[in-house]
């Protein structure tokens, strides 16, 4: 069944006669274009910035006005504006490898502007290399100083603004020429609503006012402002239950209009929220093809569609957009995708995505595949169980690490293995041969160097219990010293005395050795064999060896609690657990480690004022998190407190 409404697709320049409720933002973007060569478009997740600019803004073109290419990333930003620029070069011009001269000779061949349209810009830092960031950045200061043949659109979801922060010290007019797409709110809901049902024939029940806001509550839930896919897939889902209710065998009389339906109130909150629409819509087709895959393919996993599609979300909970290649019959998936779903077979796989196509849930261009809108991509992080979340980010860690050992040929480490083994039953079945060999190579030389440990460990209490047994040896001629020699017996006792405690202070110090180099299960360990040999020692030498061990043990705990804090950059907190330790039994390497985390603690603060700084007066709710977050690294800090006054 066909319904007039786009779903979750972008509107483009045919739907511009079916675009309202931007009239607005249409305007004021087509006078910025005007006035400069860089454009900035931000706005929420499912505000319409890509429909704005596609639709809104190009209707507000003549042909011969405008020359525009809408970008995506693909795998790299800089291939997809190279391969796309010179897919429109005349075979005359073919020599020009530059991609300002290319720009400047389109410009003079058709005689219009190139408008460059970079769509989802974010996925340059969600997926890009810091590489690839600084070879775009360098181009797009080249473009930009092109003027008239050149102009620069960069759309992007609001809460990536704060990456921009290094891209503006290149750019420094990135922020001039900005246009923010706010949610929709209720007037313009209305407008969209009443003329979208005028335009495809669709009756709404009497008094509209009513039917109209209850769609608007339905799909905000209470807040302020819709996004406008939402309204697009609810309004879709309202078509398809009102068409369902009048055509229910849907024999339609064949005119070329629309048919005549009606939205009525019932129906209206019979559908639901639009969390419920969504939602549903999503389970109900993931249920379905699952059943579908079940049957076609008897080998395939239990949850095979639900993998898939978790493939094209990245860990953020944004869309991964997947580049393939091969036709629609053989499509051959990125090779690390493609690693991701190793335990789905290559034609189940391929039914999976056709028909994931074919339900409107993943959108196929020339070179890639993605969801159709961040929106299932949002629904699907939320459905992400915390050990699914676990999985994706060891697996993510794994192909690095493969990717790493193909060129060092260094295996995983003992922490990398027990973290994989405490997952590998959910784990086991997405990883591919290459991946499996690697782990299986890892655990072999782990063990190896583990037993090599032990034999070396061995060896080395061997040569103490030689040792002690010599001393003991020593002590007993002594004590036969003393049946011979009474006069010397206070003599001889003393030196007995010392040379079990200076073999005693010999193993501490080994144990202290071990201690400094952060092995401490082995310095506690040495220390508790001190005490088994036996060799004469007094209850004050116990006792020392008993306070070590506990205090040693301590020592490890605080340690280990701050190596875990590091990684969430709790600088702070780290500090004082390694000088709590230190305190508690200092060595030179808790101060280097004091000392190291110092330094981070530096560097982080004065990045965060600088950006802090970087975005005041523009964007003072994200220099004030900078500065709170400075704050809170440094608490009391007179710096970040003052800075934090004077912008409130």
């Amino acid at each position: 069944m066909k319904t007039p409404f786009k779903f979750l697709d972008a509107y483009a320049y045919q739907d511009r006669d079916n675009f309202f409720g931007r009239e607005d933002e249409t305007e004021e973007l087509y006078r910025m274009v005007f006035k400069s060569s860089l454009i900035l478009i931000y706005g929420l997740s499912g505000t319409g910035k890509t429909s704005l600019v596609q639709c809104g803004l190009a209707s507000k073109f003549d042909g011969p006005d405008w020359f525009p290419f809408f970008l995506r990333r693909g795998a790299d930003f800089n291939q997809s504006l190279d391969q796309t620029i010179q897919g429109v070069m005349p075979k005359d011009a073919a020599a020009i490898t530059a991609l300002p001269d290319r720009i400047s000779y389109l410009f003079r061949y058709y005689l219009r502007p190139v408008y460059l349209i970079f769509d989802q810009f974010e996925e340059l830092f969600i997926l890009g290399t810091e590489k690839e960031q600084q070879i775009l950045a360098e181009t797009l200061v080249k473009l930009t100083q092109m003027e008239a043949a050149c102009r620069v659109i960069l759309i992007v979801r609001e809460e990536f603004i704060g990456q921009l922060y290094n891209l503006e010290k290149q750019l420094p007019r990135l922020f001039d020429f900005r246009l923010r797409v706010e949610p929709m709110g209720y007037s313009k809901v209305t407008e969209v609503v009443e003329k979208s049902c005028k335009n495809y024939h669709i009756s709404l029940e009497e008094p509209i006012q009513q039917s109209t806001k209850a769609i608007y509550d339905n799909i905000s839930g209470g807040k302020s402002g819709i996004q406008l896919p939402y309204l697009q897939v609810y309004l879709d889902q309202l078509y398809r239950d009102a068409f369902l209710k009048k055509y229910p065998d849907q024999n339609v009389p064949n005119t070329e209009t629309w048919p005549q339906l009606t939205f009525n109130l019932s129906g209206i909150k019979a559908l639901g929220d639009i969390e419920d629409v969504l939602g549903r819509f999503l389970d109900e087709q993931k249920w379905q093809l699952q059943s579908n895959v079940g049957q076609q393919y008897t080998d395939s996993p239990e949850d095979a569609v639900s993998t898939v599609l978790d493939a094209f979300v990245t860990p953020e909970g944004t869309k991964r957009p997947v580049t393939y290649t091969g036709t629609e019959a053989n499509l051959v998936l990125d090779a690390q995708v493609a690693q991701w779903l190793s335990g789905i077979n290559p034609q189940t796989l391929g039914y999976i995505i056709r028909q994931l196509i074919n339900r409107r849930i993943l959108r196929q261009s020339e070179h890639s595949l993605e969801l159709a809108h961040d929106a299932l991509a949002l629904l699907i992080d939320q459905k992400r169980s915390e050990t699914q979340r676990r999985v994706n980010e060891v697996l993510s860690r794994l192909l690095i690490a493969h990717k790493e050992f193909l060129e060092t040929k260094e295996t995983l480490s003992k922490k990398q293995i027990n973290v994989i083994e405490e997952l590998w039953p959910t784990l086991k079945p997405r990883l591919s041969a290459d991946l499996l060999a690697f782990v299986e190579q890892s655990k072999a030389e782990l063990l190896q160097k583990e037993q090599a440990e032990l034999l070396a460990e061995r060896e080395k209490r061997r040569r103490a219990t030689r040792a002690a047994a010599v001393a003991i040896v020593l002590a007993t001629l002594s004590i036969a010293a003393l049946v011979f020699a009474i006069v010397k017996a206070e003599q001889t006792r003393r030196a007995k005395n010392e040379l079990a405690k200076a073999f005693v202070n010999g193993q501490i110090q080994v144990a202290n050795t071990l201690k400094v180099e952060g092995k401490y299960e082995a310095a506690q360990e040495k220390l508790r064999a001190i005490d088994d040999l036996n060799v004469g020692i007094t209850q004050p030498l116990q006792d020392t060896l008993s306070k070590l061990t506990q205090r040693w043990g301590e020592v490890q705990k605080l340690v280990e609690q701050a190596t875990a804090l590091t990684q969430d950059e709790d600088f702070f907190e780290v500090i004082k657990l390694y000088q709590k330790a230190q305190m508690i039994s200092a060595d030179e390497r808790i101060a280097g480690l004091i000392k190291e985390t110092e330094n981070k603690l530096e560097i982080t603060y004065k990045k965060l004022i600088d950006a802090g700084d970087g975005f005041v007066g523009r964007y003072n709710d994200l220099a004030r998190e900078s500065y709170e977050k400075a704050l809170r690294l440094k608490p009391g800090d007179g710096l970040a407190t003052r800075k934090l006054n004077l912008l409130n």
